[in-house]
């Protein structure tokens, strides 16, 4: 409840100040965050940031399946190479009661 209130009373004073400095204001203060944004050490930083947590997901993930896999008893499934589909006909051409088939669900 204590949140809701300060969240509320940040609000308005930011509102509060916002209209009182005006558009032109605001429009300084985007310009100096952008240019802030922009620059190099940040953009390095942000780069840094975003490798790091790739890495850290592609363990997670890894770590993930393999509990899964763990928990149920599945062997894990290699990756197949995508298989080339034939041409098809055009949407248009295509029978319209195959697009009413809904998929089926997935064992359990």
């Amino acid at each position: 409840m204590k949140g809701k209130f300060l969240f509320i009373v940040g609000l308005a004073i930011g509102y509060v100040f916002g209209t009182r400095a005006g558009r032109k204001r605001y429009e300084q203060i985007k310009s100096a965050a952008q240019n802030i944004w922009e620059s190099e050490p940040v953009q390095w930083s942000v780069k840094q940031a975003q490798d790091a947590v790739g890495d850290v997901a592609e363990e997670a993930i890894t770590a993930a399946k393999r509990v899964i896999h763990q928990v149920t008893g599945d062997k894990p499934v290699a990756k197949k190479a995508p298989v080339a589909k034939p041409a098809t006909k055009p949407a248009a051409t295509a029978p319209k009661a195959a697009a009413k088939v809904a998929p089926k669900p997935a064992a359990k």
